[in-house]
């Protein structure tokens, strides 16, 4: 089958573009750097170079394609962040509609069914507009956070001997490993087994912040490693100081984890039916955390 992906050289689409092509479907993979031209050819798939807030250039990469794989690239810098999401959203289903896709795996978030509503406003944005297409079937894959995210947290650990954010040690964290959604994206892609407007998640392990710390701490051999709440304001001022507009940071970082402290996420997650997938412990991941921290 011919395959597009959106999400470069990403912790997803690499994995996701190994395994298609490994599975021998003809794979463009779009990226906005050309620097990554070689690098994606050298995988055996068809580099595509251009914007995914560029309509023109979605129906020319989409064309042709039995199906897509769709994702919303970090942009940390957006001065609106949900207005640079409905915007990449719009222009998905722009192309999606135009060029006749029948099926489409969507990458969201655990929080999307708690959109709406404080303090994750925005999320629905993930996943409402493609869900208005018709005729297209769409898979929601719902990750919880990602376990690659704690490589941001090296430095800290290094220098300071503490890991944290702004929830407590207490509160429980869905989190994903990137390359368990990317299985599962390969598999429906693959298959194209789903129809409608269908929901899977993607839930690798749930750690409170103590416990990964202790597994964390253990795995770099700093066992006295703690958890430590960050105060919303001080995580806010540290992500800006980063390179993050205000508004991403409030919007991707604090309030997500003002729900992760309320249990908004876990609660949702355990007092509901549904489909998952996921195989890869944090146990798993630590010992490629130790790796990275030891190279670092």
């Amino acid at each position: 089958m011919n395959i597009t992906l959106t999400g470069s050289l990403g912790n997803i689409s690499s994995k996701l573009t190994e395994i298609l092509v490994g599975k021998g479907h003809q794979v463009t993979l779009i990226s906005q750097q050309p620097s990554r031209a070689a690098q994606i050819e050298a995988m055996g798939a068809t580099a595509a170079i251009g914007s995914v807030e560029d309509e023109s250039f979605l129906r020319s990469a989409f064309s042709g394609a039995d199906a897509v794989y769709t994702m919303v690239p970090p942009n940390f810098s957006a001065p609106d962040y949900n207005a640079f999401v409905r915007n990449v959203q719009d222009r998905y289903a722009a192309a999606i509609e135009a060029t006749g896709i029948s099926h489409v795996v969507n990458l969201s978030s655990s929080g999307s069914p708690l959109s709406g509503s404080a303090p994750l406003q925005g999320y629905e944005n993930l996943e409402t507009r493609l869900d208005r297409l018709t005729g297209t079937s769409i898979l929601h894959l719902r990750p919880g956070g990602f376990y690659s995210n704690f490589y941001g947290s090296i430095p800290l650990i290094r220098h300071q001997g503490i890991i944290g954010n702004n929830f407590d040690a207490s509160a429980t964290m869905i989190m994903s490993h990137p390359h368990d959604i990317a299985e599962a994206a390969a598999t429906a892609l693959h298959t194209r087994s789903f129809a409608g407007k269908e929901i899977l998640y993607i839930v690798s392990d749930r750690k409170t912040g103590h416990e990964a710390a202790q597994i964390i701490g253990h795995a770099v051999g700093r066992p006295e490693l703690q958890w430590v709440r960050f105060p919303d304001d001080q995580l806010l001022d540290a992500l800006v100081a980063g390179g993050f507009s205000r508004d991403a940071a409030q919007h991707y970082i604090v309030d997500m984890g003002i729900a992760i402290r309320e249990g908004l996420l876990d609660a949702h997650y355990q007092q509901n039916t549904h489909e998952e997938w996921g195989t890869r412990s944090f146990d798993v991941f630590a010992s490629e955390f130790a790796q990275a921290y030891a190279h670092s």
